[in-house]
């Protein structure tokens, strides 16, 4: 039987090669991506240009004038700007650092739930998952947000180990910090009664349970009085940018016929449909109100959206990820992408399935992995009643490399007895 154990020495070694390795591997898309393109915000698509101007708007004084987003990210490219200049390449360059932050904190994450070994080998999927790898390369809230959402996870889970006051107020606190780069996770405290141990008497439960709501209500508030100050609104982060009609029966209807980018010209351009604005309060609260509209007229066509949209999470929203509408078609995308590229979006878009298949061989530990696993249903239920496309769950993609590191170690054990234990 073979042996393999590892010293805290030799653990911190392969780590921090492992973590080193990741770096590089993103340091070389994000050279190779600002040698093709120049180092100006004409390079911009999509939600970029509106966080470089943001940030560009911080460089120069003037304070989120906008509700269309919330802070975190912006302050951090407005940091990058303030360092280098307005340069775009710079900032890429700094976000590989950023997004390298994702493989330690998989391997602390993942020692709650198994060996060293194992560890090890989940940071290592991190650090070569081509789509983490290629977060750091667009100006996105992703390469923030995946490893803040890994530091309030630890944060809690460390709070319920250990449950004192001061463990729940600094998961309370790194909540309210992963909300500020994306409020995804605003809804988060509702997971609360279903992580905490069922055996904890019920004070201890409302008790610790109140201080970490009231330290994440305290550290957002600065925010939210700037919103209410700026826009006379109660704006706990930021608008939606109608992100409920997105994914209404009236968008189902619409995505049948047309891709994303024609849908926000013509639907969602305030020139064109009235002067409603989805990143102003008034145009949010406007598609809001017509996405209840039709959900009410629809909502057979609602649920079947959802349905659809449950898997559209971790494979990609035809309206947006897939070329033409046409899922894993391999011949459509070769028109778009190289064949290397293409294998690439393939194996991330069907890693999530086959991981939760696999969790057929963890069956009996399965208890263990439940917060994990509440963690992933929550943003797939909450993406599948609004919108979604493929990039919201890169986040969870840490967790999906813990689960996968676990399901190998079982097959392994199968195939070929080894000893795992740790020194």
């Amino acid at each position: 039987m073979l042996q393999l154990s590892f010293t805290k020495r030799s653990t911190y070694f392969l780590l921090l090669l492992i973590t080193i390795s990741g770096l590089l591997a993103r340091f070389y898309f994000a050279w190779q991506l600002n040698h093709s393109l120049p180092d100006s915000p004409t390079r911009l698509v999509g939600d970029e240009t509106g966080y470089d101007g943001l940030a560009e708007a911080l460089f120069y004084g003037s304070f989120f004038q906008w509700p269309g987003r919330t802070p975190v990210y912006p302050l951090f490219l407005a940091a990058c700007y303030w360092a280098f200049g307005h340069s775009v390449a710079m900032a890429v360059y700094m976000q590989v650092f950023a997004g390298a932050i994702a493989i330690p904190l998989t391997y602390i994450l993942s020692r709650r739930y198994t060996t060293v070994k194992v560890s090890l080998v989940a940071a290592a999927i991190v650090a070569f998952h081509p789509s983490l790898i290629l977060q750091v390369t667009r100006l996105y809230t992703e390469v923030l947000y995946t490893p803040l959402l890994l530091l309030m996870l630890i944060t809690l889970f460390k709070a319920l180990e250990k449950p004192v006051a001061t463990r729940f107020g600094l998961a309370g606190a790194m909540l309210a910090i992963t909300n500020l780069c994306r409020p995804t996770t605003m809804l988060f405290p509702g997971l609360m009664p279903f992580l905490m141990p069922f055996n904890w008497s019920i004070k201890k439960r409302i008790s610790l349970f109140l201080v970490y709501v009231v330290v994440l209500i305290l550290v957002t508030a600065p925010w939210t009085y700037h919103n209410y100050k700026t826009y006379h609104a109660f704006l706990p982060y930021s608008v939606s940018t109608a992100l409920l009609w997105q994914g209404s029966p009236e968008f189902y209807h619409l995505s049948k016929k047309n891709n994303l980018v024609t849908i926000w010209s013509e639907q969602l351009n305030s020139k064109k449909n009235g002067g409603h604005d989805p990143f102003s309060i008034e145009g949010d609260y406007y598609f809001t109100q017509r996405a209840i509209v039709s959900i009410k007229q629809e909502p057979g066509i609602y649920v079947k959206y959802f349905f659809q949209k449950l898997a559209y999470c971790w494979i990609g929203n035809k309206v947006n990820d897939w070329p033409g509408g046409r899922i894993f078609s391999i011949s459509t995308m070769k028109k778009y992408y190289t064949n290397s590229a293409v294998f690439f979006i393939f194996f991330a878009r069907l890693l999530p399935i086959f991981v939760f298949a696999g969790l057929f061989f963890i069956r009996k530990r399965i208890k263990d992995f439940i917060p994990l696993l509440l963690v992933c249903g929550y943003f797939t239920f909450l993406h599948a009643l609004t919108y979604t496309e493929v990039r919201y769950s890169e986040p969870l993609y840490p967790i999906i490399a813990i689960l996968l590191a676990c399901e190998l170690e079982v097959i392994w054990r199968k195939i070929k007895p080894v000893n795992l234990s740790v020194s």
